[in-house]
């Protein structure tokens, strides 16, 4: 062990006093070079700069457990008696104070390598980077998200400086990243990449926007072509919403850049044309039943999905008067004969992308100025302008389908091909027609933006053509309405609903029905209450329509209402003997006069007594006699009929006529109120008796069936009755002269 110690110290002290103040001040430098903020923090995750304890590395904590190593053999303490003659203790502070130095030699050159790897070449720094987070299983400490957002910073440093020696490096590992997250995804909605994947394609297509950049740009093509975020699929693939959202924001960079919008284009049509390219139906053998619907369903809506976000760019594009980059996403093709797989082929698909943007109630709950924000359109006030640009550069593709080249004798590109049936669709189109007009005169208006296009064409014709197409719509919702068949779907809801309310209505009646069927009945007063015969909408039974809520119970709540619970309470006005007018304070006394001893021989039946009558009535034995029965005549609020249960009329349902019956077709419903109805459309053949005979108005708008609710229910009143009632004076209506208790008579 000779000389070991003053080794050991010479080393010590140039480490601590010459080389660690030099090699601190070249860490504290770490990540300027690159004007990263995480660099830092990956360097201080590796030993022997990563912390141990007390807040210290594991190079700061062995360098002071080096230093205290000292203070052994300056004590100089003897060993124990039991151990001397024992070499290695005798000399054990100095085997102490070597091995400690050994360590913080090791560590001093393992920490040395990682400040010179640190700071010298990038291209082996973003190798060291790429290895670390590739071989990161975990993320416990975000040592993989410091790792990803540190190639992120010097992706950038090298895009902005031009480093021809990482881009094929960096190129790789993105496409690889990317690629990973798509062939693991488990998301039915597509693939969802972490932040800032996301983030670094938006800060290359900035960086791009801010450079020439040659030497770099394969990094700058897989961003701004959109190529990393969609891949290069030639399967079926899903778009999650997340990644549309990124999507739209490097489509907002990049919208006054030609050579990333082409670069997006070409990428964004080999998506469509491929990935989302419209599959056939397979039929099921033998028969005409498809097996794979779902599957074109649900390509389907993933493909108007992404075609969404084109329209939207070409929105953007034309609110921004780039007129060369719309020039160019018109013409441009990957094939031949040239196939558009952004734009529409047919009217059909022009008039139905004007209708998804132009119709604001189809977006209520993604609305398009949230879903895809235009510059400096950031307030309600002028957001409207959003959807009115996008809906204009529909207009121009409407104008387009007249500049269109026949490569097939059978091609027409001004007529419709296949105009929908669906009247929810025609009405919105109709709705829009005269907006979509007004839109398409303001393009042709704009004779710079047709000059850049090199569209020649005939605006009297365009609009001319425009003209027979919307008269096409109007007539095409008249056949439709004309043609469309009564829903049995519907009629059965209509009459299902019918007998539900009606039988309702009458059960509440049923406690005052009198179950004796006497002789003496007073014809003068007897009284009966009908269904109802009306004209109704056609398109309130039909369906692919637009929805009527209250389309099966308006017409029988309305005999509820209107007649049954009106027509009944007012029989016993018909039907009284007596009338008395009584402050609400005597109407017990008035019961008293008119029952003295009660019993189940009497019933009173009330209609709407206020709260104060109805403490008074249930603090008192008439409570038990009380009826309450509901009615809709307001002017029988306060009133109350006294009179004995024999006195009850008699209501019963009688039969409707085989003439009635066989003339509207009426269905039997319920054989205990004896109810029918019908809906009979008035626009056939074999109903133009009954339309020339009920529909006067012949209204060609609005296309009517005859409805029918048909039943008879008659109210029979006894001719030797004594019936007596009772109404309360009110302070807030007229209702005539109070009666003198004395004047009110017992019940016959």
């Amino acid at each position: 062990m000779k000389y070991i110690i003053e080794i050991c110290v010479a080393i010590d002290v140039a480490i601590l006093g010459i080389a660690y103040p030099i090699l601190v001040d070249k860490i504290s430098n770490i990540g300027e070079k690159y004007q990263s903020e995480y660099l830092s923090n990956v360097f201080d995750l590796k030993f022997p700069q990563n912390l141990s304890i007390l807040k210290l590395s594991y190079f700061q904590l062995i360098l002071t457990l080096t230093l205290l190593s000292f203070t052994f053999k300056i004590l100089d303490i003897p060993p124990l008696d039991y151990f001397k003659d024992v070499y290695v203790i005798e000399n054990s502070a100095d085997f102490l104070i070597f091995f400690l130095t050994v360590v913080l030699t090791i560590s001093f050159i393992i920490w040395l390598n990682r400040i010179v790897l640190f700071q010298s070449k990038t291209s082996q720094l973003v190798i060291y980077l790429i290895n670390k987070y590739e071989n990161k299983t975990d993320d416990k400490n975000l040592s993989k998200t410091y790792y990803l957002k540190t190639i992120n910073e010097l992706t950038i440093y090298a895009f902005k400086n031009d480093d021809p020696h990482i881009g094929k490096t960096l190129s790789d590992f993105y496409y690889k990243q990317f690629m990973e997250y798509r062939k693991n995804n488990s998301s039915e909605d597509g693939p969802i990449y972490p932040f800032d994947l996301y983030h670094i394609t938006n800060e290359i297509i900035i960086t791009s926007t801010e450079s020439n950049n040659r030497r770099f740009s394969g990094i700058g093509h897989l961003a701004s072509s959109g190529i990393l975020l969609l891949g290069e699929n030639f399967t079926f693939s899903k778009i999650s919403q997340e990644t549309y959202r990124w999507l739209w924001r490097n489509l907002l960079v990049s919208a006054n850049h030609k050579k990333l919008i082409a670069n997006y284009w070409s990428t964004a049509s080999q998506h469509a044309g491929y990935s989302l390219s419209l599959i056939a139906p397979e039929y099921e053998p033998g028969t005409m039943n498809i097996t794979n619907n779902d599957k074109i369903k649900e390509i389907d809506e993933e493909r108007k999905k992404f075609l969404q976000l084109n329209y939207a760019l070409g929105g953007l594009l034309l609110y921004l008067s780039n007129y060369d980059i719309i020039k160019y996403i018109l013409s441009f093709s990957q094939s031949q004969p040239p196939r558009y797989e952004l734009l529409p082929n047919t009217m059909d698909d022009v008039f139905y992308w004007f209708d998804q943007f132009a119709n604001q109630y189809r977006n209520l709950e993604d609305p398009i100025e949230y879903k895809f924000t235009f510059p400096e359109l950031d307030n309600l006030g002028i957001s409207g302008q959003t959807t009115h640009n996008i809906c204009l550069y529909i207009s121009i593709l409407f104008v387009r389908q007249f500049t269109l080249q026949k490569i097939y004798s059978y091609q027409n590109f001004k007529i419709f091909h296949s105009l929908t049936n669906d009247l929810n669709i025609l009405y919105s189109y109709h709705r829009r027609l005269q907006y979509f007009r007004t839109c398409i005169e303001k393009v042709l208006e704009n004779k710079n933006l047709l000059g850049t296009l090199n569209y020649n064409i005939d605006e009297l014709e365009i609009l001319n053509t425009y003209d027979t197409l919307s008269q096409q719509i109007k007539d095409k919702i008249d056949m439709t309405k004309l043609q469309a068949p009564i829903s049995p779907t519907k009629v059965e809801q209509f009459e299902n609903e019918t007998i539900r309310i009606l039988k309702a209505t009458f059960k509440e009646y049923s406690k005052i029905n009198n179950p004796t069927n006497f002789r003496k009945i007073d014809k003068s007063i007897t009284t009966a209450i009908n269904g109802i015969m009306t004209l109704s909408y056609k398109s309130s039974f039909t369906d692919n329509e637009i929805p009527n809520f209250n389309f099966d119970t308006v017409h029988s709540e309305s005999i509820s209402n209107s007649k049954i619970k009106f027509y009944i309470p007012n029989s016993f006005i018909i039907a009284r003997n007596r009338r008395y007018l009584i402050d609400k304070k005597n109407v017990l006394k008035a019961f008293q006069k008119l029952i003295p001893t009660i019993s189940d021989e009497y019933i009173i039946i009330s209609l709407g007594s206020n709260y104060q009558v109805e403490q008074l009535i249930n603090e008192s034995p008439y409570k038990r006699i009380i009826v309450k029965i509901p009615y809709t005549n307001n002017h029988l609020r306060d009133t109350f009929f006294v009179l004995k249960k024999k006195n009850l009329p008699k209501m019963e349902f009688r039969d409707i006529s085989n003439q009635e019956i066989e003339k509207f077709k009426l269905k039997p419903l319920d054989s205990e109120i004896k109810l029918y109805a019908s809906v009979l459309d008035l626009n056939i053949p074999d109903n133009i008796a009954l339309k020339n005979e009920y529909d006067n108005e012949h209204d060609e708008d609005e296309l009517k069936v005859l409805l029918l609710i048909s039943f008879i229910y008659t109210i029979s009143w006894r001719s030797d009755r004594d019936i007596v009632m009772l109404s309360l004076s009110s302070p807030y209506e007229e209702r005539g002269i109070e009666s003198e208790l004395g004047d009110i008579k017992k019940l016959k």
